[in-house]
């Protein structure tokens, strides 16, 4: 299978590594996005045979968009990693992949992150599998979950950036 891949950060490097050990190459058969910043649009996703996947860090459908781990300790929100066929929305399309991670109370966003990177490798991993093996899973999002943009998180900030607002934790 020839891919074309996306990706920028420290997970999209180790997915390239996990393409690597699966022999895979580039080509326009699938469209492969790992923490990509721009979406794409629908003529750009139509123009690989098998479609476009997108691997994102949340428990889809609860937190699409920016900042899922953040969210998904301010919501309370089942969190995971996913691997997902994109669509003309923002991490609306059927999943491929996923898998659940717990979050617990002493996590912070940057904790949970970098648990939830592990995951994603773990999850990209095997959602690459299935699409080498010819299995093309597409499990529709059947629940409403939550999206968050950038600005919602600056919102966020701005709130919690006042006098008022002190957090003291005590050892």
């Amino acid at each position: 299978m020839d891919i074309t891949f996306y990706g920028q950060g420290k997970v999209a490097e180790r997915c390239r590594e996990v393409l690597g050990r699966l022999g895979v190459g580039g080509g326009m058969d699938l469209l492969v996005s790992v923490h990509w910043p721009l979406k794409f649009t629908q003529l750009e996703l139509s123009k690989y045979r098998l479609g476009a996947v997108n691997l994102h860090n949340s428990y889809l459908p609860w937190n699409k968009g920016a900042h899922a781990c953040t969210w998904a300790i301010v919501d309370q929100t089942p969190h995971g990693a996913t691997m997902h066929w994109m669509d003309e929305g923002i991490d609306t399309g059927p999943i491929l992949h996923q898998e659940l991670l717990d979050v617990l109370d002493t996590d912070t966003a940057d904790s949970l992150y970098q648990k939830t990177a592990d995951l994603e490798v773990k999850v990209f991993e095997v959602g690459m599998k299935m699409l080498l093996a010819g299995d093309y899973a597409k499990h529709q999002q059947h629940e409403m979950g939550t999206l968050h943009k950038k600005k919602d998180f600056d919102r966020l900030v701005r709130a919690l950036t006042t006098s008022d607002c002190k957090v003291i934790r005590e050892a």
